[in-house]
């Protein structure tokens, strides 16, 4: 699915009906804006029409993703193998798509091989170089590439998404898009790592919300003496749980200390 780039969508759905897609571009942008997910949704697009691409296990036939191999680099071998790729006829798409991830890994000499297929592409192939940065590819390579910058999201636009394609709960979602950034790679990342710690957190932690709200009201409807100071510090102990990461279980202790003073 692509979130937050639709204007960006709409280039390249346009310049694809029009036949005016280019030969070579550069998605670059901080890490976890969406970048990759673009990339494989466009390849998609050109291959099905549909610009949703939900299925990490789907398979495209002429499309392919390249990588840092484990030792963190993008050689001059696997560039060989690009140009390989790309010289072949598409069975499906109007195109054959090689997207270089981590373009950084790219040795030198992996980019001088492939600055003579971005110099002269054979007519139905596409190169996506996704970067961090432009100015990690040297010179010669960059400035024949068409630069595509994928931007932050503003924080409401990404908790709304959240909320509304992914059904996560309001104050979660607005947690993870703050401590994310804008981010929404490295928001999902967020929410998978809490869900992964605690599959039941999100329940845990609306439930815990619910009975601090209870136990304020109860203090207010029964008026006890002294009741001010801990309806206060129950509500300072609402926010927190709204506004961190907190571990349930023990809050839930913390809070009954507080209701017993």
């Amino acid at each position: 699915m692509v979130f937050g780039c639709e204007s960006i969508m709409n280039d390249f759905r346009s310049s694809a009906d029009s036949g005016k897609l280019g030969h070579s571009y550069l998605f670059f942008g901080d890490k976890g804006v969406g970048k990759r997910m673009f990339a494989a949704s466009l390849a998609n697009f050109l291959e099905t029409g549909d610009f949703r691409f939900g299925d990490k296990n789907k398979t495209l036939i002429d499309s392919r993703f390249f990588i840092p191999d484990e030792k963190g680099i993008i050689s001059i071998d696997v560039a060989r193998e690009i140009k390989k790729f790309l010289s072949e006829r598409p069975f499906v798409s109007s195109k054959k798509t090689a997207i270089i991830d981590d373009s950084h890994c790219l040795t030198s000499e992996a980019q001088s091989s492939l600055l003579k297929v971005v110099e002269e592409p054979p007519a139905h192939a596409l190169i996506v170089f996704i970067a961090g940065s432009a100015e990690v590819l040297f010179p010669p390579l960059l400035s024949r590439l068409s630069k595509i910058y994928f931007p932050r999201m503003p924080s409401p636009e990404l908790e709304k998404i959240l909320t509304e394609q992914f059904g996560i709960h309001k104050k979660t979602a607005h947690n993870a898009a703050i401590r994310s950034f804008g981010r929404i790679g490295e928001a999902l990342r967020v929410l998978q790592v809490e869900n992964a710690d605690d599959p039941d957190r999100q329940n845990k932690t609306e439930n815990l919300t619910q009975w601090i709200e209870n136990e304020i009201l109860r203090l207010r409807t029964e008026n006890l003496r002294g009741s001010s100071g801990r309806i206060l510090r129950l509500i300072r102990k609402e926010t927190e749980c709204g506004r961190f990461n907190l571990n349930p279980s023990l809050q839930k202790k913390a809070i009954a200390d507080i209701i017993s003073k």
